[in-house]
């Protein structure tokens, strides 16, 4: 995983060279939405992982859907029918061969609590950005075993970072002092 540093420096590069080029990026990082308002003077948004754009409209759609969307707007589906709030997310809410899709997408308790960003902890919670942000809750849950806890691949939450990689660095020793 990038540190945040890295993270951001690659997401600012990626939209410079979106700008020169006139291409489209693709990326699974709520974070460049931020990016994305930060560099363009808050003149474009990236409501989607796929689309950059500027006027009225697409600002609210990106205050809407933008940032992360697992259990959002989207979810995944495994070949046994469980639900997944997004395939980097491997928590099952739901399985399709008990329950209907809708059923799953309004009742699952870790959807609901995946769309209020007012649950969100740490600095997610009152970021400026977190609505066209809101953190990977992936990469939260990774880290934090909690949906909810800040995105420690953030610029914004990087004491965060630096607390896993201390935590992962003693862990480390001491399998090292194990194995010798």
């Amino acid at each position: 995983d990038l540190d945040p540093i890295e993270r951001e420096k690659f997401m600012r590069h990626i939209y410079r060279e979106m700008k020169r080029r006139k291409i489209e990026i693709v990326t699974t990082a709520p974070q460049y939405g931020r990016v994305v308002l930060q560099m363009s003077g808050e003149k474009e948004v990236a409501p989607t992982h796929f689309y950059v754009g500027g006027d009225v409209a697409v600002k609210s759609v990106a205050e809407f859907v933008g940032g992360c969307g697992a259990g959002r707007i989207y979810a995944g589906i495994q070949p046994n029918g469980d639900v997944i709030p997004c395939v980097f997310l491997p928590i099952i809410v739901g399985n399709l061969r008990k329950k209907t899709f809708q059923e799953v997408w309004e009742r699952s308790p870790i959807l609901k609590a995946l769309r209020d960003r007012d649950k969100l902890e740490g600095f997610c919670r009152i970021c400026p950005y977190r609505n066209v942000c809101g953190g990977c809750r992936a990469r939260a849950y990774a880290y934090f075993n909690d949906i909810l806890a800040p995105d420690p691949g953030c610029i914004y939450n990087i004491r965060y970072w630096k607390t896993v990689k201390e935590d992962i660095l003693k862990k480390n020793s001491k399998l090292e002092l194990v194995r010798a």
